[in-house]
């Protein structure tokens, strides 16, 4: 199958993504991995006006260790997970969890960030965290959130992330 038709935007900042949110509201989605999101699309589960591709949004893919965090980036790849020493010896959970998720293509685009916010119960990195209690930063263009995992996931593939939200940041103690 092929997707709906959409409109492409192609997003350098956090700014600019939440712009674009902004100006489309519910018929805009976020595309980062596509993991999930491009096979709903191609057979039309999801049907998004206009995608906005956050790849070139280098602010959110990062992975450091600071105040007693384990600190990592929406757009992190699920690989950088798992090749990871901070990730390794800061959060092992983690990293044994990632070698789990598909194959090593899916997870040279997959993103930590995607599957969060794709809010499937069944995915590893939603189980673990919520077990750690992982704390999830979300922006908008007025303000930022934290959130607990287990405050963030609202149901079977349902997160309670707003139309004009950016989950930027994903935080394990």
């Amino acid at each position: 199958m092929k997707p709906a038709a959409f409109k492409y935007l192609s997003v350098d900042s956090v700014e600019g993504a939440l712009s674009a949110l902004e100006q489309y509201g519910s018929e805009a989605k976020i595309l980062a991995g596509g993991q999930s999101l491009v096979p709903m699309m191609n057979f039309r589960i999801a049907q998004p006006a206009v995608l906005v591709d956050i790849n070139p949004v280098k602010e959110i893919d990062f992975i450091r260790s600071e105040d007693g965090w384990l600190r990592i980036g929406a757009r992190t790849r699920q690989r950088s997970l798992e090749k990871s020493p901070d990730v390794k010896e800061k959060c092992p959970l983690l990293a044994a969890a990632v070698k789990w998720i598909g194959h090593p293509q899916i997870r040279n685009r997959g993103t930590l960030g995607g599957s969060l916010v794709h809010g499937d119960p069944t995915a590893e990195l939603a189980l673990v965290a919520t077990l750690l209690d992982a704390q999830l930063v979300i922006r908008s263009k007025t303000k930022s959130r934290t959130a607990g995992a287990s405050d963030f996931f609202d149901g079977f593939m349902s997160t309670r992330i707003g139309e004009e939200e950016i989950l930027t940041e994903v935080r394990y103690p």
